[in-house]
């Protein structure tokens, strides 16, 4: 049986956190799913209350996290490895025992420092294909190991009704980098007076998940040109989708159900004919075709068995 600690939240810009609870979900899909030993530590918690297993110096000290790493047969590393003076994990590491997980702008925040130690030690760094910015400047992995809490969303939302009048919603954690200026000019233009923006900040992930439902659209990135948590989610909340999704994704994924938007002009576009010619009632043929696609790539059973196979290759390389 495998022993795995995943630890997150030291990357620049991520305060310490986990970044889209992708730490915690993948520990408790291996051990859900593969019957491994593993937890998530973090370095500080978010307002968007995501489970924790340790935070380091709160629930956990040192002396505990030593002993559960000296006999740990794999290490994930979210977006950098840790090299911090009161935590030195790097006495169990080898070339062949651990890696990077990119999981989006903590990656792109420290990409030069871990393309250095990939190409001086072999450092193995794992990349969500679908996204270009990380992928194409690094000699990564390509492994989807994206989990979306479908089973959770659904359970949160399902007596949740959509709003009345039309309604678009916005939940950046960072949104000045996601296109903010394009969704305030949307506000303010006269032509798009029916239309009920929602701006989601400030919650836990849960509340967030349940005022996102009552949205008919979601507003996602607009710069960068990939999908993230924000459109696995609008897609099992039943939602139309704006982003900025680019021609790499459907390389990667021809079958993504998903029309990109790029620009002010297509956004308002969309917005104003209230996405023409698609269907989204609950059990309609769209609906289920992006549930199941969600499922199919993203279920934290689906991942789980990725790993399996990942780390028997990381092992053995």
């Amino acid at each position: 049986m495998e022993q795995v600690l995943i630890v997150a939240g030291l990357s620049p810009g991520t305060g310490g956190m986990d970044s889209g609870c992708q730490g915690w979900l993948t520990a408790h899909a291996m051990k859900k799913y593969l019957g491994w030993d593993a937890k998530c530590l973090v370095f500080g918690e978010s307002y968007l209350q995501y489970p924790t297993d340790w935070v380091f110096e709160q629930n956990v000290g040192l002396s505990t996290v030593l002993e559960y790493a000296a006999n740990c047969t794999y290490f994930v590393f979210m977006d950098s490895v840790v090299n911090i003076p009161q935590l030195p994990l790097g006495r169990y590491l080898t070339p062949n025992n651990h890696c990077i997980l990119g999981v989006g702008s903590g990656l792109r925040n420290d990409i030069s420092h871990v393309l250095i130690d990939q190409m001086m030690h072999g450092l193995v760094v794992a990349t969500a294909p679908q996204d270009e910015s990380t992928t194409t400047r690094l000699t990564g992995v390509p492994f989807d190991f994206v989990i979306a809490d479908i089973d959770e969303i659904v359970e949160l939302t399902k007596d949740i009704k959509k709003n009345d009048t039309f309604m678009v919603c916005h939940a950046h954690t960072n949104p000045g980098s996601k296109g903010a200026d394009i969704i305030e000019r949307l506000e303010a233009d006269p032509a798009l007076v029916d239309v009920v923006f929602d701006a989601i900040s400030g919650l836990s992930w849960e509340e967030t998940i349940k005022r996102k439902a009552k949205a008919h659209c979601i507003i996602d990135d607009l710069v960068t040109p990939t999908y993230g948590l924000n459109v696995l989610e609008a897609m099992v909340l039943n939602q139309h989708i704006i982003s900025n999704i680019g021609p790499w994704c459907y390389m990667i994924y021809p079958d993504l159900p998903i029309n990109p938007c790029v620009g002010y002009d297509a956004v308002k576009a969309r917005l104003l004919n209230r996405f023409s010619g698609f269907e989204l009632r609950p059990n309609s043929h769209e609906w289920v075709r992006r549930h199941e696609w969600v499922r199919q790539h993203h279920h934290a059973s689906v991942v789980a068995g990725k790993w399996k196979y990942f780390v028997e290759w990381a092992k053995s390389r």
